[in-house]
């Protein structure tokens, strides 16, 4: 029996509990003082040392080196802001009264350095008499974003006024494509009182030049300022960054390779031409491992073109500096290994890599500040199962739609400490898998050497009983 109690004493030393030397490597948290909730971004160290592309292999443990319960927040919906908006110069469009409307109207654009000037003249090159407002035309060269919609500063006009308008766009003032038709302004005036409709929506459009025209004879508005509006537009979230350096393959010329030392989310890529006025077509491929195949994730024309003199000058305005290209984003989350492949015609090439910069954006977790601290993030383990739960099951009355509440916490990482080390990066030894199978093994045996033994002994007993009864007879005779 002794030997069957040390045989499950081993199967349950097998089965224990984890602890924080069961991974390779951890982080120390300093959580804020009396919160439930702690909020955590994954420090770089982590994806640096964790095993699992997913960090399915991160465990959070206290004080007491005890497991307690976290979970992966949700990235949060992209966030979108609407530009404020912009005046824009505006001409008006007078015509002949007997004409009604702009058709056949060419328009003309000049700029010089006193200021922007439209002129009106028919279709046979004459100049339109300048006797009836029909119309509007905006400049809106200088905006780069989409316009969605125009707010219109009414005239102080009394009474009632409605004006039905035709919105067009054009790039050159000569070709227009209609953006609204029958657009409606009411300003409304009666009794001290005042109704105002200022502002038309239309589809978000791209273009140099507005125009905005209504039928000759129909109630105008002499407008003091007319504001474009934007539509929303994404606001680029936090992210990460790091300078990564590269070696040139061999024998392939304008191929480059990048290890940037572990499974980082990336989304966004950048490169650092050391040369200015340099124009570089590029494309990236990433994998997880290098016996892998190259899989795309993106390409672009990377550049760096430095900031030319004005007229009359020598040099490039005081601190002005070289205009780069922005990060690209490329689909390649969780790769470690990448490639920069270079077209040669750019003229870019040699045996020096230019440096890549990768961004990402930390994946977070929340965990409950169960028991002493302090509390350590743990991560590194070849054969870790997933240990988080959901948000949903963690944090009560969590909302899938507003995410998680900005009143929670944020605890602080520290530095990469070793925990059980790089070893347990490492498949684990077969022989304690062999071990244990022994075990399991002769403990078997040993129960049934032990039921045999019971089965003889239960057999042999009822002879015994036989035996007794026989020579107990003998006796009786003899009396």
């Amino acid at each position: 029996m002794k030997l069957v109690f040390l045989l499950v004493a081993f199967v349950a030393a097998t089965a224990r509990a984890e602890s924080p030397s069961d991974y390779a490597f951890g982080v120390p948290i300093t959580p804020a003082p009396g919160a439930t909730f702690q909020r955590v971004a994954v420090p770089a160290s982590a994806y640096e040392g964790t095993s699992r592309r997913d960090l399915t292999d991160l465990r959070v443990f206290n004080g007491d080196g005890e497991v307690v319960p976290f979970a992966f927040v949700p990235p949060p919906a992209p966030l979108r802001e609407r530009p404020p908006a912009v005046s824009l110069p505006m001409f008006p469009l007078y015509v002949d009264r007997d004409r009604r409307n702009l058709d056949g109207v060419a328009l003309t654009v000049v700029r010089n350095a006193a200021g922007t000037t439209i002129s009106v003249n028919t279709s046979d090159g004459e100049a339109a008499p300048d006797r009836v407002l029909a119309g509007y035309v905006l400049d809106a060269s200088a905006q780069a974003e989409p316009l969605a919609a125009l707010t219109f500063a009414m005239p102080d006009t009394p009474g009632v006024t409605t004006l039905r308008m035709r919105i067009d766009a054009s790039d050159d003032l000569a070709n227009w494509r209609t953006v609204a038709t029958n657009a409606t302004l009411v300003d409304l005036a009666y009794g001290g009182q005042r109704l105002t409709k200022d502002r038309v929506e239309f589809t978000p459009t791209k273009a140099k030049y507005l125009r905005l025209s209504w039928p000759v004879g129909s109630p105008t508005m002499d407008f003091k300022s007319i504001a474009a509006e934007f539509g929303e537009r994404p606001i680029e979230a936090k992210r990460e960054w790091r300078t990564v350096p590269g070696t040139k393959v061999a024998d392939r010329e304008g191929d480059y390779e990048y290890d940037l030392g572990g499974a980082f989310p990336i989304d966004r890529i950048g490169i650092e031409l050391a040369t200015p006025n340099s124009i570089v077509p590029a494309s990236v491929f990433a994998r997880n491992a290098p016996t892998e195949q190259w899989q795309p994730a993106g390409s672009s024309v990377f550049y760096r073109i430095a900031q030319s003199a004005g007229p009359g000058s020598a040099a490039p305005p005081q601190g002005a500096t070289d205009i780069t290209s922005p990060p690209i984003s490329v689909d390649g989350a969780g790769r470690r290994y990448w490639l920069l492949r270079i077209d040669p015609r750019s003229g870019i090439g040699g045996a020096t890599a230019p440096p890549m910069r990768v961004g990402w954006q930390p994946r977070e977790i929340v965990f409950a500040a169960r028991g002493p601290g302090p509390f350590t993030l743990a991560f590194g383990k070849y054969d870790a199962t997933p240990g988080a739960l959901p948000i949903a099951t963690l944090v009560p009355d969590y909302d899938n739609a507003r995410g998680l509440s900005s009143n929670f916490v944020v605890g602080q990482v520290g530095e990469r400490v070793a925990l059980g080390g790089p070893d347990r990066l490492q498949k684990p030894p077969e022989i304690k898998r062999w071990a244990l199978w022994g075990a399991l093994a002769l403990g078997a045996l040993v129960l049934g050497w032990m039921a045999w033994r019971l089965s003889k002994d239960m057999s042999a007993a009822p002879k015994a009983d036989e035996h007794s009864a026989e020579s107990t007879t003998i006796v009786k005779r003899d009396g």
